[in-house]
């Protein structure tokens, strides 16, 4: 059985949005660039976002379209997440007040742009409806994962684990797996995990097997916030634009489709969605693009499945795509039956 979903109107391209509109426009409309120091390309002043009261705690880079608050809130983001923290509503709602504001057809106004500099924003009549998720902060440049300064280069791609997980030679060189002899992962299987621009941030370690008491499956390097990555998405980008993006849970089940010849296949790492997730995948789907879920056949995963379905439904067609019954996840199906289900 499959769930299908169309897309509600009022389409926004969210990179359209940042691309047309700058930080020192939304500023401008809320009446801070009066107040706001300028040096060069940079702004600082008393951040707004939580009404703070330090000259610079709050600082903008205009050649990099981004701020970033190093007071009480800590915000950061572009100009989409500023007005969704402004307004108080989710990041899609923001960038369509953006295009509204500054915007007509998806083309920056500049008569519109020079009316609204010279009208005070007003408050909306009835308040704003609490965003369901507060968008996440992030570094002043929109990455909270910075790349790494180093790869591993010693990894054990024949480890028998792989073989006993059904990936074959051409998965495991494709995404880098092998089995780790040292530091922090060792006695893991070491997973690359790419930002979207295909840039190194990670390596997640998988325990070979059932793990020793106590201990997890799956081992994250400290810092590292997987919440803001979508695992594979660098790959995916580069399958065709109209296929569907397909969405898992994990990365064995990643790979277990990419093998079955779906390779337009991205990962989030759990169950759940993130605010930065979900900005992702606003930002790199087509206009006409659509999604499919397949997620885990229990309880957490009909749940994530549905929740994905309400937040990326009404901006983009969304399937939900069922495990045949008694299968578990993904990767648990043969090849054969992997195309059959999509079918």
């Amino acid at each position: 059985m499959n769930t299908d979903q169309a897309p509600s109107a009022g389409f926004v391209d969210f990179k359209k949005v940042k691309s047309s509109v700058g930080m020192l426009q939304v500023l401008d409309r809320y009446k801070l660039t009066e107040t706001f120091k300028r040096n060069g390309d940079r702004l600082s002043g008393p951040c707004p976002i939580h009404k703070g009261k330090n000259p610079t705690a709050f600082r903008v880079s205009l050649d990099k379209n981004c701020f970033n608050c190093f007071g009480s809130c800590g915000r950061g983001g572009n100009v989409i997440d500023f007005v969704a923290l402004m307004e108080e509503v989710d990041f899609r709602k923001a960038a369509l007040l953006l295009q509204e504001w500054f915007m007509d057809g998806g083309v920056p106004d500049d008569t519109k742009r020079a009316e609204q500099r010279a009208t005070k924003a007003r408050p909306p009549e009835q308040p704003a409806p609490a965003a369901d998720h507060e968008p996440v902060a992030s570094d002043a440049d929109g990455s909270a994962n910075p790349p790494l300064t180093f790869e591993l280069k010693t990894l054990d791609a024949t480890h028998r684990y792989l073989e006993e997980r059904g990936l074959n030679p051409e998965a495991i060189e494709r995404f880098g797996l092998g089995y780790c002899n040292r530091g922090m992962l060792r006695g893991h299987i070491a997973i690359p995990i790419h930002n979207r621009d295909g840039q190194l941030v990670a390596y997640a370690g998988r325990w070979p097997g059932e793990p020793p008491e106590g201990n997890s499956k799956y081992k994250f390097p400290k810092g590292f916030h997987k919440s803001m990555e979508i695992f594979n998405l660098h790959r995916a980008l580069q399958e065709e634009e109209a296929l569907p993006l397909v969405i898992v849970e994990g990365f064995f089940d990643c790979f277990a489709l990419w093998q079955a010849g779906i390779a337009k296949c991205v990962a989030l790492m759990g169950s759940s969605i993130s605010a930065e997730q979900e900005r992702l995948l606003c930002e790199v789907l087509a206009p006409d693009g659509s999604i499919e879920i397949l997620f885990d056949n229990d309880e957490a995963g009909t749940h994530g499945a549905d929740q994905l379905l309400d937040r990326l439904g009404p901006i983009v067609t969304t399937r939900i795509i069922h495990l045949p019954e008694g299968i578990r996840q993904p990767d648990d199906l043969h090849p054969d039956d992997i195309a059959e289900v999509f079918a």
